[in-house]
């Protein structure tokens, strides 16, 4: 489109932090270097790794690749410094174990420039839905979707739909931000993503791409795999407090209901943390505890069908035990696959 600012460089830059990456990066980026989409380069980021990642980059083919090397920092900082380093126009951040689908910068793209000139406030970001696998790629069936877009923050500040990997920002857009926050020394696992979002939203409006255009790799490695629920919920909290007790919002935002968002938002944090209680930490009572705080603070999650899974989930292990909610969550995943397959949406 004419209103679309033509760069110098190429029009995407993929971001990618790593840290002891090589186990799974290789997939990664050969998910980056073969989509159709090729008006793009790859920024590595080396936050400070024992593994020989600049070996790795050496014998990869692809002029397209560039590596940048810093001491460890944490992946916040590290992206931070790929958008720094970025030549792109438009950048997506991408983790170094997830994986891209064939077409999704082209999707990404095409939605960014079919909305760019479109009246209000200006486009922050194009999103996609994405889905899970495991550490072989294989699908659990699970589909993070969402149909917002346009002005979303008063609804996605109650809720983070957008996986990071499957976000196409403007390079300026990130800048003017300040990129993401780096909160390492405060917690070891954090949200900067959706703190991130929240932000953007403010002045921004979002575009969608409504279709899967990321896997998510969940593996025993993950920084929220491994009893991470505890830094999780400081996390979530703090991001709550810094949204909700910013003393300007209350001008920014006339005629909102805060009070009945923030209990949206942090009933959605508790019901996350229920997953992650289930799922990393195999603690049912601690998930069902979640739950009873979720329903107090926000009496509609028990409209949701996401609350009924989530309890018959945890009553399961607590009869079950952890391997029989193994066998139960695996059996599940079957049935979403066959779901999906069969065409019977997005799960």
């Amino acid at each position: 489109m004419s209103g679309v600012p033509q760069p110098s460089g190429p029009r995407v830059s993929v971001v990618v932090p790593c840290f002891n990456s090589l186990r799974f990066l290789p997939a990664t980026l050969d998910t980056v270097r073969t989509q159709t989409f090729d008006d793009l380069e790859i920024v590595l980021v080396d936050d400070g790794g024992s593994d020989d990642l600049a070996g790795f980059v050496a014998g990869v083919d692809d002029e397209r690749i560039r590596l940048v090397r810093q001491d460890n920092a944490g992946v916040s900082a590290a992206r931070n410094r790929g958008i720094a380093e970025a030549a792109g126009e438009l950048v997506l951040c991408l983790d170094a174990d997830d994986l891209l689908v064939p077409e999704a910068i082209a999707l990404l793209v095409g939605a960014y420039d079919a909305a760019h000139d479109d009246p209000g406030l200006p486009l922050g970001m194009v999103y996609g839905w994405s889905d899970v696998v495991d550490e072989h790629g294989v699908s659990s069936g699970r589909v993070r979707s969402s149909d917002w877009e346009g002005d979303v923050w008063s609804r996605l500040v109650t809720r983070n739909v957008v996986a990071l990997g499957a976000a196409l920002v403007p390079a300026a857009v990130y800048r003017e931000l300040g990129g993401f926050r780096v909160n390492r020394d405060r917690f070891a696992v954090d949200v900067e993503d959706w703190e991130l979002w929240i932000r953007l939203a403010a002045g921004h409006r979002v575009a969608l791409v409504p279709q899967v255009v990321l896997h998510v790799r969940r593996h025993g490695s993950n920084s929220t795999a491994g009893g991470a629920t505890e830094t999780l919920e400081a996390a979530y909290r703090y991001l709550l407090g810094q949204v909700f007790d910013d003393p300007a919002l209350v001008t920014a935002r006339p005629g909102v209901d805060l009070d009945a968002l923030r209990a949206a938002a942090t009933a959605t944090a508790e019901m996350r943390l229920a997953w992650h209680s289930l799922n990393d930490d195999g603690a049912g009572d601690a998930a069902l505890g979640y739950l009873r705080s979720a329903s107090r603070h926000d009496p509609e999650v028990r409209r949701t069908g996401e609350f009924w899974r989530l309890r018959a989930a945890a009553g399961a292990m607590q009869v079950l035990g952890s391997d029989g909610y193994e066998r139960v969550r695996g059996l599940n995943s079957a049935l979403r696959r066959r779901v999906r397959a069969l065409g019977g949406g997005s799960g």
